[in-house]
């Protein structure tokens, strides 16, 4: 059994497109593929990015907390973790992109999802228990069990076993931020008894995106472009 997770799109369609395309290519469209949240925010094409997500058959989309900002707009107010000028200005440019089914879609997903696959139980979030803000530390996890707790948020990919769990961030799809601007996602391969996670890194046109950002006077765009080139942090202002 393989799971495709695929986390943090960010409204960038070309990543978005690519991923799609590498799984036909590479045979894997057949296989189940997880949305981990923040499908929108920090890029140029929220509409189209929800409106292509929509007609994939995907198993599981969950919400993120970029998704929460633009669906509720208090959820801006005094937010010290997205709570600058430019930050609200850009929230509420992406709100006024979507169309009223995208934001209806974005309101319906849920925050958890859990299953079992073979002998693990899967357990998937966006951020951690309790908060879309924060990340899904050892501490915060049961390790007696064989869990696999699968994550987003960071934009960076993780592998770690703690006890008999392990906690798999699949990295970013539309903004990577571990120094690698390729696009991120993961292969879960589960057997009866042994679970491998493969990271893969795929290119695409990121300077579709960046022109997408210039052309339509995107709010935060040059930290947003910074990033999007480099994959690495950078304030978006």
């Amino acid at each position: 059994m393989k799971l495709i997770l695929a986390s943090d799109i960010h409204a960038n369609l070309p990543a978005l497109e690519a991923f799609f395309s590498y799984l036909k290519e590479n045979e894997l469209d057949g296989q189940p593929v997880f949305f981990l949240g923040d499908y929108i925010n920090l890029g140029p094409f929220p509409e189209e990015t929800i409106s292509l997500l929509r007609s994939y058959p995907a198993k599981v989309f969950l919400a993120g907390n970029h998704d929460r900002y633009v669906i509720n707009e208090h959820a801006l107010d005094h937010n010290p973790y997205f709570g600058s000028h430019e930050g609200v200005l850009h929230s509420r440019w992406t709100r006024s992109q979507l169309s009223p089914e995208n934001l209806a879609w974005l309101r319906a997903l849920k925050i958890r999802f859990q299953a079992d696959a073979g002998s693990f139980h899967l357990d998937m979030i966006h951020g951690r228990h309790g908060s879309d803000e924060e990340t899904l530390d050892a501490d915060s996890i049961d390790s007696s069990r064989n869990i696999l707790y699968i994550c987003g948020h960071t934009h960076v990919p993780r592998n770690q076993t703690v006890g008999k769990a392990r906690i798999l961030n699949p990295g970013s799809l539309g903004k990577p931020l571990d120094s690698d601007s390729r696009a991120s996602f993961g292969i879960v391969h589960i057997t009866e008894e042994r679970a491998d996670f493969e990271v893969v890194r795929i290119p695409y046109d990121i300077d579709r995106t960046v022109d997408a950002l210039l052309e339509r006077e995107v709010p935060w765009r040059t930290g947003i472009i910074n990033s999007l080139r480099t994959g690495v942090y950078t304030d978006e202002d």
